[in-house]
């Protein structure tokens, strides 16, 4: 056999968990996606009059839009708290499976706090949308 048959053969373990670890982070970036969208849509949705009242008393439309953007990372600092003294305590127990990482690694906690506000910005947009152009006159018969 070649060195490179060789050489793969032996890191076919690594592979298979590099990509199942790749789909499980696809799938978490998705339901994160979903799930925030779906929290932001409600939300946005229970509060038409109360965007209506507030674009007839003058608010300026981005102001609207940055007021949804704004709960939505809210709400990503609240998880990103959570969850990051988990995932220290995660990468201490999967520090075999880390190659050319360490265990705390600053810069790859900072990436993946900045993705997962990256993802809930991308996420709350269209709710935020929907908010920044509520027409005053139907938000107020809303109910």
């Amino acid at each position: 056999t070649t060195l490179q048959a060789e050489f793969d053969e032996t890191i076919v373990r690594e592979r298979l968990v590099a990509r199942l670890a790749l789909c499980f982070g696809i799938v978490a970036v998705v339901l994160v996606a979903t799930g925030l969208y779906g929290t932001l849509a409600y939300r946005v949705r229970r509060r038409t009059s109360e965007f209506g009242v507030r674009m007839a008393m003058g608010a300026q439309r981005k102001n609207l839009l940055w007021m949804v953007i704004r709960e939505s990372l809210a709400i990503t600092a609240v998880g990103a708290a959570a969850g990051l003294p988990l995932a220290w305590f995660a990468s201490r127990t999967l520090e075999s499976l880390l190659y050319g990482l360490a265990p705390n690694d600053l810069v790859a906690f900072c990436l993946g706090v900045a993705g997962v506000a990256l993802v809930s910005v991308a996420a709350s947009a269209t709710p935020a949308v929907r908010a920044a152009s509520t027409n005053p006159m139907i938000a107020l018969r809303y109910e």
